[in-house]
This record gives structure tokens, C-alpha cells and sequence, in this order.
């Protein structure tokens, strides 16, 4: 059975503990917006009218309408597509970590729960594109002399304090919410709700206590984390962001994907309430009375007989027009998720423009690389945090970043102005070997060095006309470019003149990592 805290008797209590930083109050709304998109749609649906307003026609007697007002709804999934997109793209291009030979084992078990340091930056990714932020603490386990990791919840950090001390903007004060057991039946799964407190002591080293919701340290709570008897003088809790790993609230990456996801689920469930009422035909009988016993179904094996002359049946006729304003405004919305988006969501424009593509991975790029770095930065803090603590050397803790998330398009024109500057001296074969990697020509695990290889492998002459520029194998071949002119014999009328740049031996190392 475990054990359980239970809070000190006698103790002054130590504040409102569980009070929350006014920049959480203001961020709490789109936390859950993004959260509940991501669930899906019963989620959503369950929340009711926070995401769906009930028609004014939906009230008194007539409120059970909005069930099925709910019900013919659907609810897009395009946020958590375009976090799956934003991951399709990490996870080809996950960092390298370098630590001292002391914190090896931290590569493969990271955290608490088992998790390898690749999949706690992954975990941290995640965290970020729906919340801004990621709060990543470093941890002791005493009975192994070894540290950890514990990543929590952007809710789950609910205060801090970071003052400018020494001119340098520090952490003092970190609260984070957590859930203990709260019944001693071993299959109850009953919680209560928890504080945990880091701050500095009177002699300013790093101390952690656990609080009840009233302020009242429990019992056996209070420690001063150690390592071989070594304690430290800062708050070892860490934060990976959006764009930096400032504790300052940053943009949520999802919240605008979020957001039209939210504004197309109010517009379908028009849609389909309009569809609803106006495209089922009603059948009305105007002259006639039910006195005569007259069916009150519809079919093709009911006849139905009218003695009076007068009597007509027709089906009513509904304007349909507004629907189609009502499903253009929804592909809108789509367009509109797709260009705030990671990732491609609806491919029913077919193939774009080269250039419009090459913009909009640029701008996506910018975005979930930022998160990446910092990411990185974090757990780089992190296992610097321990090298000091430990006495490890920390300028071992090198972390390799590629130098972009997504590749370019390739482009004609550019490739056939960088071969014409190589072949005047202007352009080195390093700034080739990197076009080709990055365009997606040429794999990005073929290091300079091998491209040299491939390259004495299979020799490519490079021939230039004035304002063209071909390629011909040795055998004197046209890969591409503008064929010469022959006469009706076959004869070159006039021939190309052949360049060929002189391999060099020096070796230079390629630029593709960013050492952060």
C-alpha cells in the first residue's frame, strides 16, 4: 500500500499556495481551447455550448432541438493533423546528443517512467505546439546517485517569481501542481490535488516541499535535493518555449489552427441543421380533411383517393442558395487552417505553385524550428544543470541540430547558375554538395566527403555555350542543356567548348549541423 503525506499538525501555513501567475489566468482559455481540439470531437461536443452557442430557437420547449442541433455536427480534426504534419517533420531530423561518459545513462533513460532523451524531446515538442511552454525539472534520484528529468504540464506550472538578481534574470520561486492517491483502497483511483514548492533557502541553496491546497507542508515533504551529498544554489527547472526559453508566455502554435477549427464546426453544424430542415420535402394537402380516413403516410405503395376536385398535393420548395454561402464560407475556414498550419491538410487544390510552396514551408519552417531549438535548449540547460551539480565537465554537453527542418524545392535555374559559378571559381563544390542536400537531390546522410567519391566514382564533364551550360559524361554524352548544331550529315557546325574544373583534394567539412 503507499505510503501516504499527510499534513504537518502545528505548522504555520505557508500562503495561498495554490495562487496562480496573472499571465496563466490570461492563457488558460486558449490552453484549452488547443487541448480540447486535439481530444476531438466528443470532447468538444461534451463541452456543449462553450463551442457551440444554442439557438435562440433551441430554448424552452423546444430545447431538446439542440441535442440534435449537436448531434448533426461534425467537428474537423484539423488540429491534431497539423501537429502530426509538424512531427512527420521532427522526427527525420531528431538532434544528436553528446554528454560526459558520468551522464550516459541519461541518454537512454531520461526520465522516471523509462523514457530515452529522444522521446522527452519529442514529449516536449508536443507540449509546446499546443501550450507555448514546457517545464522541465531536474531531479535526483538518491538511491542511485542519478539524475532525471521531469517534464510537467504548461498547467500543471502554475507560479513563479523570476526577479533580476546580479543584473541576470533568475527563477526564485516555482509551484507546481501535482496528484497524490487520496484513498488507501488499492483500486480506488481517487486524487487530491498537491503543491510542490521550489525556492532557495536562508543560505540560498534549491529545496523542495509539498503543500495541501490550505498552505500546510506535509508530512516527510520537505527536502533539499542531493547528490553524493552535494546540494546546489539555483532552481534547476527549465523552460522550452515557442521561440526562446524565456519563463515569459509565448505564442501557443496551435491556437490559430484551433480557432478556425472551432469556427468550422459552428458553420457545419448550420449547414447540416439547414440541410436538415430544408432539403427533407414536406407534403401538404391543401382541401382535404383526415375526417375521410385519408393515409397519413408517404410512399409508393400508399394511393392516395381525394373526393374533393379542389383538393391539391404538392410538396413544399425550399431556397437552397444560402447553403452554398454557408459551404464556400466553410472551405474558407479550411484555407484559412491550412496557411496557419504545420502541415499540409487538405490537398483538394491539387498541386501548388512551386514558389507558393517554397513560402509557405518557409514560413512553417521558422516556426517549428523555433520550437525545436528550444527545445533542445532546454534539455541542453538541463544536462549542463547536472554536469555542475555533479562535477562533470559540462563543456561536453554538445547537442547537433540540423541547420533546417524542411527541404527546398529544387529549381533549374539556381542549380544551373551555381554549376556556371563553380566552373569560373566563384562558387566552391562545398556550396553544391549543400544546394543538393538541401533541395532534396541528394540525401542528406551523403556527407561532402562522399559526395567527393560519388564524384571521382562517376565523372561529369561540365561544357559551356555562351549563355548555356551543359552536362556530358566522359564519353562526351549531353546529360543537359542546349544541344549543338549539327548539319544534315551530322556534323557539329559549331562546337562546344569543354571546361573542366580540376578536382581538388582538399576537404572541407560540411555546414550542415548547428552546434547549440
Amino acid at each position: 500500500m503507499p505510503k501516504q503525506i499527510e499534513p504537518k499538525k502545528g505548522i504555520e501555513s505557508l500562503g495561498v499556495v495554490d495562487t496562480v501567475h496573472p499571465d496563466y489566468i490570461k492563457v488558460k482559455p486558449s490552453w484549452d481551447r488547443v487541448r480540447d481540439c486535439m481530444d476531438g470531437e466528443d470532447v468538444v461536443k461534451s463541452k456543449r455550448e462553450t463551442y457551440l452557442p444554442r439557438p435562440s430557437g433551441m430554448s424552452g420547449e423546444y430545447a431538446s432541438a439542440y441535442d440534435g442541433y449537436i448531434e448533426r455536427a461534425h467537428f474537423p480534426l484539423v488540429t491534431s493533423y497539423a501537429l502530426s504534419g509538424a512531427l512527420g517533420i521532427v522526427i527525420t531530423k531528431l538532434p544528436e546528443f553528446n554528454v560526459p561518459k558520468q551522464l550516459e545513462y541519461i541518454l537512454k533513460n531520461a526520465t522516471k517512467d523509462g523514457r530515452s532523451l529522444n522521446q522527452l524531446f519529442l514529449d516536449m515538442i508536443i507540449e509546446v505546439f499546443q501550450t507555448g511552454r514546457c517545464p522541465l525539472l531536474v531531479d535526483v534520484v538518491s538511491s542511485k546517485n542519478e539524475f532525471r528529468f521531469v517534464d510537467y504540464k504548461a498547467e500543471e506550472f502554475i507560479n513563479w517569481k523570476t526577479p533580476i538578481v546580479n543584473e541576470e534574470k533568475n527563477l526564485t520561486l516555482g509551484v507546481l501542481k501535482e496528484s497524490q492517491p487520496d484513498s488507501d483502497d488499492i483500486f480506488s483511483h481517487d486524487t487530491k490535488e498537491v503543491y510542490r514548492v521550489l525556492r532557495l533557502d536562508e543560505d540560498g541553496k534549491y529545496i523542495t516541499a509539498v503543500y495541501d491546497s490550505d498552505g500546510m507542508e506535509l508530512v516527510d515533504s520537505k527536502v533539499t535535493p542531493v547528490l553524493m551529498g552535494k546540494s546546489i544554489d539555483e532552481i534547476p527547472l527549465f523552460l522550452s518555449g515557442s521561440i526562446n526559453n524565456s519563463f515569459d508566455m509565448q505564442p501557443i502554435p496551435l491556437v490559430s489552427v484551433a480557432n478556425c477549427s472551432v469556427q468550422i464546426y459552428r458553420k457545419e453544424a448550420d449547414l447540416a441543421n439547414s440541410e436538415y430542415l430544408s432539403c427533407n420535402p414536406t407534403l401538404c394537402i391543401v382541401g382535404a380533411s383526415n375526417d375521410d380516413n385519408l393515409p397519413n403516410v408517404v410512399g409508393s405503395s400508399v394511393m392516395i383517393v381525394l373526393p374533393n376536385e379542389q383538393a391539391r398535393i404538392f410538396y413544399t420548395e425550399t431556397d437552397t442558395a444560402a447553403l452554398t454561402h454557408v459551404k464556400n464560407h466553410i472551405t474558407d475556414l479550411y484555407e484559412e487552417a491550412i496557411r496557419h498550419g504545420v502541415a499540409v491538410l487538405d490537398a483538394r487544390k491539387g498541386v501548388e505553385a512551386a514558389e507558393s510552396l517554397r513560402i509557405r514551408q518557409s514560413t512553417q519552417s521558422a516556426s517549428i524550428y523555433s520550437v525545436f531549438l528550444s527545445a533542445m535548449s532546454a534539455i541542453k540547460q538541463g544536462l549542463e544543470a547536472m554536469c555542475v551539480w555533479g562535477g562533470y565537465n559540462k563543456d561536453e554537453v554538445i547537442l547537433d541540430a540540423p541547420s533546417s527542418l524542411t527541404q527546398g524545392i529544387p529549381d533549374s535555374t539556381i542549380l544551373k547558375q551555381i554549376i556556371e559559378g563553380y566552373t569560373t571559381g566563384v562558387v566552391p563544390l562545398e556550396a553544391i554538395h549543400r544546394y543538393l542536400v538541401y533541395s532534396g537531390l541528394l540525401d542528406q546522410t551523403v556527407g561532402y566527403d562522399d559526395y567527393v567519391v560519388m564524384l571521382e566514382n562517376s565523372p561529369i564533364n561540365i561544357e559551356s555555350e555562351e549563355d548555356d551550360l551543359s552536362l556530358v559524361d566522359e564519353d562526351g554524352n549531353l546529360i543537359g542543356g542546349k544541344k549543338p548544331e549539327v548539319d544534315d550529315e551530322g556534323n557539329v557546325i559549331e562546337p562546344v567548348t569543354t571546361v573542366k574544373k580540376k578536382k581538388t583534394k582538399e576537404k572541407v567539412e560540411p555546414d550542415s549541423k548547428v552546434k547549440v
